[in-house]
C-alpha cells in the first residue's frame, strides 16, 4: 500500500515538475519577442482636430442632455459639406 502511494505522489510530482517548465518556456520564449525598440507610440503628435468636431462633441453633449431633438440635422449643420455629402431626400 504504502508503495502505490510513493509510487502516485511520485508520478504526481513529475506531472507537476514538467507543467512547470512547460510554462516557464512558454512565458520565456514570448518575453523575448514582446518589446522591440520601435515598438511604441509615435514620436509626433497629432495635429489638433478642426472646430467643428468640437461643436459636434458639444452637440452630441446636448443631444444626451436632452437639448436637443434631432441630432443627425445639427451633426449635418455642423459638419463642412454636410448638407450636400450626408443628404439623401430623393430617394435614391
Amino acid at each position: 500500500m504504502w508503495v502505490n502511494i510513493l509510487h502516485l505522489f511520485v508520478m504526481q510530482k513529475r506531472t507537476i515538475l514538467t507543467i512547470a517548465i512547460a510554462v516557464a518556456l512558454l512565458v520565456s520564449a514570448t518575453g523575448t519577442v514582446a518589446a522591440q525598440p520601435a515598438d511604441g507610440p509615435p514620436n509626433d503628435l497629432p495635429d489638433p482636430v478642426p472646430e467643428f468636431v468640437s461643436d459636434i462633441l458639444g452637440a452630441i453633449a446636448d443631444f444626451i442632455g436632452g437639448a436637443l431633438e434631432a441630432l443627425g440635422e445639427t451633426v449635418r449643420g455642423l459638419t463642412p459639406g454636410g448638407d450636400a455629402a450626408g443628404s439623401n431626400t430623393d430617394g435614391s
